[in-house]
């Protein structure tokens, strides 16, 4: 159906308004998000931005929404490529370099007094764990094919898999049927790999590791046989 000039006016205007948010949140961060200032940037009146986003926390889940999809199609392009949990790693870190504060509002420290709807930002907000999995469930099969078949659930097997079973329930959401290796696997290599990026984007290493960056994460994704 053609797009009325009303819809597309609506359409251009959200867009304007998600691209001020954004470029507020590089230059200050989530304090520095104001609707009123949006408003005076598109010049209307603070009652018509009401009209496109009911209230700051409206507008932040547009930014994480936002921010979650861009980042998902960088490691899209990257993985396009070559698929490998290194290139996946690379692409979230060049991102992540490229907008700190992005990065800060989707993997940092929560925001106080807001809780990101799940309905909008599940999907979006999974994308990378999901390409994660299925690069770590093609690694699997291929191991599997050279090692044989697998042996019966040990004891220890049996209480990871009860443990793994709200994850399991989460990917099934998700339309996906990992077993538990892939699982645990796709959690280590998550926790490492965001792990390390907060350390560097965050400061917690210390000084000096700019120019380093890629090279260790490499190393940690290595490391991990990943």
């Amino acid at each position: 159906m053609t797009e009325t000039p009303r819809q597309r006016a609506r359409i251009e205007t959200e867009a304007q308004i998600t691209a001020i948010g954004n470029r507020m949140i590089d230059d200050e961060g989530v304090d520095g998000l104001s609707l009123r200032a949006i408003a005076r940037e598109l010049g209307v009146v603070s009652s018509a931005v009401y009209r496109y986003v009911k209230s700051r926390d409206e507008l932040l889940t547009i930014l994480i929404r936002d921010a979650f999809t861009q980042i998902a199609d960088a490691v899209d392009e990257a993985l396009a490529g070559e698929r490998s949990v290194r290139v996946l790693a690379l692409a979230m870190l060049d991102w992540s370099r490229t907008y700190p504060n992005r990065w800060a509002l989707i993997y940092g420290t929560p925001i106080d007094g807001y809780e990101a709807p799940r309905e909008e930002t599940v999907v979006p907000g999974t994308r990378i764990m999901v390409a994660l999995a299925s690069l770590v469930a093609e690694s699997a099969t291929g191991t599997e094919a050279a090692n044989g078949a697998g042996t019966a659930q040990s004891a220890d097997a049996q209480e990871l898999s009860a443990t793994l079973e709200p994850l399991r329930q989460g990917l099934d959401e998700l339309g996906l049927d990992y077993d538990d290796a892939v699982i645990l696997e796709t959690i280590t290599i998550w926790v490492a790999v965001i792990g390390l990026i907060n350390g560097l984007r965050f400061g917690q290493f210390g000084p000096g590791l700019d120019d380093v960056e890629d090279d260790l994460m490499s190393g940690v994704v290595g490391r991990l046989g990943a």
